[in-house]
């Protein structure tokens, strides 16, 4: 079993520098780190993307130590703007195998990760200058679907000839879509998890017409980034964890209410705002103020989510979220009709869910499964205990039977 290892890193250290060499552009691998836990290996690179410093993001392996033709096909898993890619990475009492992630890669999936560039920014650092963030100006959806095309590179690379699909949840699954529409024949499928850029709904379109016009005021502004959204969202749970009965100490919300009240008003009660509510109706997760829970999500899962968010939301990606869904920016689905790949749609009817298929109707491919969840709010699927019956084992039949 040594040997082999040896073996198996000397050819992946060969198959990184081939990789370095002929990257395009900008890109190229500076810096790898592994590790093991059993059978798995779990290699994170890192990946320069530019010439400022800040233009950096992880590239995620995460595999079986086994021939590749015993493993079925890769998957390339998207992140969502909160946790970026340590959502897919988050386990159950630290259990091997019980991330999402490694439930793909223990069932002989090749799995692949891509992490955002504001991920591990640290709070505070842009306000106060300690880092130069000009650079965020430039981190628009375009520049997240060059770098998973980078990715993408990579997975040829270190696994020839292997099928992929693409996809993830909330601005994952925006990105498969974005992604399909860069790229038509580069994925055999995708997932589009809580995702979508494009509606013909009235409400939905004057909703981020209104959200369009003042980002776009903002950033000609000079604002670059959203620091105070995230943040807002762990301040709330971490109260609500550590002091569940005492008061907000938080001036935005009512002071009369307690720390675990302001996190069920905060999750599952509309709220306007690019994030918090970008198609009517929508929620994070489901629950009731007055009885102040939430119906479905488990707490000490939803906790751990949300202390995993970064710090920083550049206000370029939230534009063309925005714009996109107003009808405004269309050239990241103005080619999905050339896309016949396998499509695997997962909705909640108070997220995204309710007005998803418009943006699936743009899709070549009849090819199209759409899975809703009437009573799920946007990322309730997750949250769950349930969450293998609504996420991976749907995804892993989905992708067994269009590797097979």
């Amino acid at each position: 079993m040594k040997i082999r290892s040896i073996l198996l890193l000397s050819a992946l250290a060969a198959l990184l520098t081939a990789g370095t060499a002929i990257a395009a552009g900008p890109y190229s691998i500076v810096g790898t780190a592994q590790s093991r836990d059993g059978n798995l290996v779990r290699t994170e690179y890192t990946v320069k993307a530019g010439a400022h410093p800040l233009d950096r993001f992880k590239m995620v392996r995460i595999a079986k130590d086994v021939p590749a033709g015993q493993l079925r096909g890769s998957i390339l898993l998207l992140p969502p703007l909160g946790p970026s890619f340590a959502f897919y990475e988050q386990r159950e009492h630290d259990a091997r195998g019980s991330s999402i992630a490694e439930y793909f890669a223990d069932r002989n999936f090749d799995v692949y990760g891509y992490g955002l560039r504001f991920d591990g920014i640290p709070a505070g650092t842009c306000e106060a200058g300690v880092l130069d963030c000009s650079i965020m100006t430039t981190w628009n959806i375009q520049s997240m679907v060059d770098d998973i095309a980078f990715v993408r590179s990579q997975i040829e690379l270190l696994h020839p000839g292997t099928r992929i699909v693409a996809g993830g949840a909330s601005l994952g699954g925006m990105l498969a879509l974005a992604v399909a529409n860069d790229a038509p024949g580069d994925y055999d499928g995708i997932v589009v998890w809580e995702g979508m850029l494009y509606s013909q709904n009235p409400a939905v379109i004057a909703l981020n017409q209104g959200y369009c016009t003042a980002i776009e005021a903002q950033i000609a502004g000079g604002g670059v980034f959203d620091s105070v959204g995230p943040n807002v969202f762990k301040d709330v749970t971490r109260f609500a964890r550590l002091v569940p009965s005492g008061l907000t100490p938080i001036p935005l919300f009512p002071p009369n209410l307690t720390n675990h009240q302001i996190m069920v008003l905060l999750l599952s009660v509309p709220s306007p705002g690019p994030v918090t509510m970008p198609v009517p109706n929508y929620i994070q997760m489901n629950g009731s103020f007055p009885e102040d829970r939430l119906f479905f999500a488990d707490e000490p899962r939803m906790f751990e989510n949300i202390s995993r968010f970064i710090s920083y939301a550049p206000l370029a990606t939230v534009r063309d979220v925005s714009c996109s869904l107003a009808g405004v920016e269309t050239s990241y689905t103005s080619n999905l009709g050339n896309f016949h790949g396998a499509v695997l749609a997962i909705g909640g009817g108070r997220g995204f869910g309710s007005y998803m298929p418009d943006n699936l109707a743009l899709i070549g491919s009849a090819n199209r499964i759409f899975r809703l969840e009437p009573d799920f709010g946007h990322i309730d699927h997750f949250m769950t205990p349930r969450h293998r019956d609504f996420v991976e084992k749907p995804i892993f039949d989905w992708a067994k039977d269009l590797f097979h």
